[in-house]
Parts: structure tokens; C-alpha cells; sequence
């Protein structure tokens, strides 16, 4: 099981959400981050001016080790932003590399278009998308904001710009200051205010801290994995190794209520968060949710009753195109692909072509094991190794090679005789095949096609401009779930 793309992807996210851009005068920041007071690695600062053109460049490297079942996973991310001296962008460079798997995006602002170039593993992926509406800042142009509004003694800010890591799109943040205190910051004692920060694009809610000069100090959230804690210090401290690496796998199983069955073809489940928010999940695939008053769900599993998909979901091109992660062009996933199709009769149905990809990629993925890390389909066409994420992927990519619309999932997979008397839900990601006007859920990871055992949370065309943005609406939910199974067919 993996955890949002292998943890990876969700903790890009909040990561890159917690490590602001320093607002002050600093140009290199270390920082320690931890998870739950653990050690988990570091992250890197720095703003540079061009000394020939005068543009900046914004750069954040962050580098961390996770473990995820008893298996290490080290993570790297690198954004570099620049734009004018004026605060108007350039171009943005990002890369993510895990256990040896690297993807790398690049955007080219133009005057009413942005060129996306992202590369996972095969060919690069080239896409011109329109530009958000001017009245966003760039890094910069929010730093020079931020010391103003500051020196004002602003107590409330505003403002929207854009998050390489969420899309091109534009995000709304919202700063409230909710106090200040003294602090030692790097040997030096100095009033720190601290600022609570929401974004519409992710349902966290973090505090920042920053000197009266600006200077972003440290930071705090609860991502439901636990409690992500950024501190600024000096460079041999924030690189001082990770002695006890943080466990993110065994320590979000839900056990539920009671054991399930999953040789039923039908399961009803009530599902609540354990903070008493109110939950979403969406009704896709075998599954029908219900939304009760208290914030509850009723989630409904019927194997014989899948979902019918929507006029416009039916006409979408996002669900057959060829993106970084689930290229379905490429040359080694349609060899596979074609294979697979050709073995078949030539009457065969679109279902029986979606059922025949699914039992290949449980078959060619032959190295079954959680040491692979965001993977892609040309990646795992090629090396024939990964957990959940790279079967759903490469299902996602044979099936669009097959001219049928998929789309990938991430929730929760019921594992029995595991971790508990009840056994438990762990976070999992597989696919949905769009047949006859109907989502089918596809699970490759096992040796039947599905079970009742999957609660989705969130739905993704694997886009590579609206991934990121459509996987962070599962924050509100890992860690903060409670199954009850109150229904099952006899």
C-alpha cells in the first residue's frame, strides 16, 4: 500500500505549503523538519539576484527519509522559480526524485499562455495552458508585500499566487496574526509573531513563524500523518542526520468495526472523522455515498451496480490523454497494451479488453514491493517493479493506450488477518476504467478484479496540471478517519 503516490506526493504538498519563502532580507535559510518530534530531514532557502539581468530566483530544496512498512524511502525536492526584478514570471523548474525514480516539470510563461513540459520516465509531455487572470504575485512580489504589510502593522493579509507543485492555478491565502512572543532564533533572542495560514486548494490549516524583519523562523501543521514541524538553524544542524526515521504506513491503518468479507458483492459502511468535521467522499466506481447531518458518511459498495459516469466526464479528453505519469503512447506501455488486446478474440468487449489490461499488469509487474517510489507508466513499463501506485498508473496508461478512459483513485483498501483483531484499511490507490457510459473499479494489485474492501476518497485524471490539486483534497481525511461496517449481503 502507499500512502498518496508513495507519501510522496502529499508530503511535496504540505511541505512546500509549510517551507515559505523567506519574507525579509535572508537569502539562505536552513531548516530541521520533523514529523511527530522526529528528525525527517531538511530543507533549503535561498533567493539570488541575477546580477546581469536582475531578475530572482527563488530556490527551495527539501530532502527527506520516510519509512513505510519497515522500508526506508528518501525523498528530494527541488523548486526554483524565476521571475523579474519587477515581479513578473519567468519560469519555474521543478523536480522530484525517490528511490531513484525522477520527474521533472518545467513551465515557460509566455504573455496569455503557460508551456508545460514534464518528464516521468518517457517522452516529454508539452502542453500550452492559459495563464490565471493577472492579480497574482509571484515569490517575490509577496515577500516585498509581506515586509510592507508588516511594517504597517498589518494583523490580517491576503493574497493569491501560484504553487509549482499544485498546478497552474492560482491559490488564495489567507494570514491571521494570532500573537507574538520571545524566542531564541539561532542564539539570538528576538520577538517572533506567529501567523495561522489557510489556502483554498488545501484543507490544513498551519501556523508561521516569522521576526519583525521578515524572516521565516519555523512553521507547524497537522497533516494527519502527524504533525510536520519546520525550524530554522544552521546549516550543519538542519543536515545532522536522521537517526529515528518516521513511520507513515502502519501508523494510518483504521481497523474497522468489524471483519469484513470481502467475497461479498455488497458492504455498507458508516464513515466519520474523528475530529467531527464534515466528511466528503465521493459516489464513483462501485461506490454510492450518502452525507448525513452529523458529518457522517454512508458509503454504500455494490460490485454488481457501478456508477454511471457524467455527460461531461463521458466527453472528457483528460481521461485518454497522454501525461508524465500515465502515458498511454508510449512505446513500451502500448507494446503492452497491444499484447495483451491481441490475445484476445476479436469480438471482445471493451469490458473483457479492461478486464484482460488489469490481469497483465497484476502478471508483468513480477517485483511486488513497497521500494519503488512515484513511479510512472513508462517507469514501470520499463523495470516491471512497484506497490499500488504503479500498478494503478500503468493499468491507467494500457487502458488509454486501448482508447478507454481511466482515471486513478486514491482511498482505502480493507487488508483482513492484518495489523489487527479486525484487520484494517490502509491507504491505497488503484484504477477506474470509464465502460459503457459506467466507471469500473480495477484493482491490479489483486488476484481478482475487485472487492467490496476499497473505500475511494478522491478521484484524479492523472493530469499533470490538476493531479497535485485534485490528491490534496485527501488531506482532511488521512489519519482522521473511523469505519463502522453496518451492512453486508448474506
Amino acid at each position: 500500500m502507499k500512502l498518496l503516490r508513495n507519501v510522496h506526493i502529499i508530503t511535496t504538498l504540505v511541505l512546500f505549503a509549510l517551507v515559505s519563502t523567506s519574507f525579509g532580507q535572508l537569502e539562505d535559510s536552513w531548516y530541521s523538519v520533523s514529523i511527530d518530534g522526529s528528525k525527517a530531514g531538511w530543507a533549503h532557502d535561498t533567493v539570488e539576484v541575477d546580477s546581469e539581468t536582475g531578475n530572482i530566483i527563488s530556490s527551495k530544496v527539501q530532502n527527506m527519509t520516510l519509512s513505510r512498512g519497515g522500508i526506508n524511502i528518501s525523498i528530494a525536492v527541488t523548486s526554483v522559480f524565476t521571475e523579474t526584478k519587477d515581479g513578473k514570471p519567468i519560469s519555474v523548474n521543478t523536480s522530484q526524485e525517490a528511490m531513484g525514480q525522477v520527474q521533472e516539470t518545467s513551465w515557460e510563461f509566455g504573455a496569455d499562455t503557460l508551456t508545460m513540459t514534464t518528464v516521468a520516465g518517457g517522452q516529454p509531455i508539452i502542453k500550452k495552458v492559459p495563464l490565471p487572470k493577472s492579480g497574482w504575485l509571484t515569490p517575490g512580489a509577496v515577500r516585498k508585500m509581506f515586509h510592507k504589510k508588516m511594517g504597517e502593522g498589518a494583523t490580517a493579509i491576503t493574497y493569491r499566487t501560484m504553487s509549482p507543485e499544485l498546478g497552474p492555478t492560482t491559490i488564495t491565502v489567507v494570514m491571521t496574526k494570532k500573537g507574538e512572543e520571545e524566542r531564541d532564533v539561532m542564539g539570538t533572542q528576538q520577538l517572533v509573531t506567529f501567523w495561522e495560514t489557510v489556502n483554498d486548494k488545501m484543507p490544513i490549516v498551519g501556523t508561521e513563524y516569522y521576526t519583525n524583519a521578515g524572516l521565516n523562523v519555523g512553521s507547524s501543521m497537522n497533516a494527519g500523518f502527524g504533525a510536520i514541524t519546520n525550524a530554522i538553524m544552521e546549516k550543519h544542524d538542519a543536515l545532522s542526520p536522521v537517526n529515528e526515521v518516521p513511520e507513515l504506513m502502519v501508523s494510518l491503518f483504521v481497523e474497522p468495526s468489524k471483519k469484513i468479507d470481502n467475497t461479498k458483492t455488497q458492504l455498507a459502511m458508516k464513515v466519520t472523522s474523528k475530529d467531527g468535521t464534515k466528511l466528503t467522499l465521493p459516489s464513483a466506481g462501485y461506490q454510492r455515498s450518502q452525507s448525513n447531518e452529523d458529518g457522517s458518511v454512508i458509503l454504500t459498495i455494490d460490485l454488481a451496480n457501478p456508477t454511471e459516469a457524467t455527460e461531461s466526464e463521458k466527453i472528457d479528453e483528460g481521461f485518454v490523454s497522454a501525461t508524465a505519469i500515465c502515458d498511454g503512447t508510449d512505446t513500451a506501455v502500448s507494446k503492452i497494451a497491444n499484447e495483451t488486446l491481441s490475445a484476445l478474440p476479436t469480438s471482445s468487449t471493451k469490458m473483457e479488453q479492461a478486464l484482460a489490461l488489469r490481469a497483465k499488469v497484476y502478471e508483468y509487474i513480477d517485483n511486488k514491493g513497497m521500494s519503488t517510489a512515484f513511479a510512472s507508466a513508462s517507469q514501470t513499463a520499463r523495470n516491471k517493479e512497484g506497490d499500488c501506485s504503479e500498478h494503478a498508473v500503468l493499468l491507467c496508461g494500457l487502458l488509454r493506450a486501448a482508447n478507454i478512459p481511466s482515471r486513478g483513485v486514491m482511498g482505502l483498501v480493507y487488508v483482513p488477518n492484518y495489523g489487527k483483531p479486525n484487520g484494517v484499511f490502509g491507504w491505497h490507490m488503484w484504477s477506474q476504467a470509464l465502460v459503457d457510459g459506467k466507471w469500473i473499479d480495477l484493482d491490479a494489485t489483486l488476484t481478482e478484479p475487485f472487492t467490496v474492501g476499497h473505500i475511494a476518497a478522491v478521484t484524479t485524471s492523472l493530469s499533470d496540471e490538476g493531479m497535485a490539486a485534485e490528491m490534496s483534497g485527501i488531506l482532511a481525511t488521512i489519519g482522521n478517519l473511523d469505519v463502522e461496517v453496518i451492512e453486508a449481503d448474506e
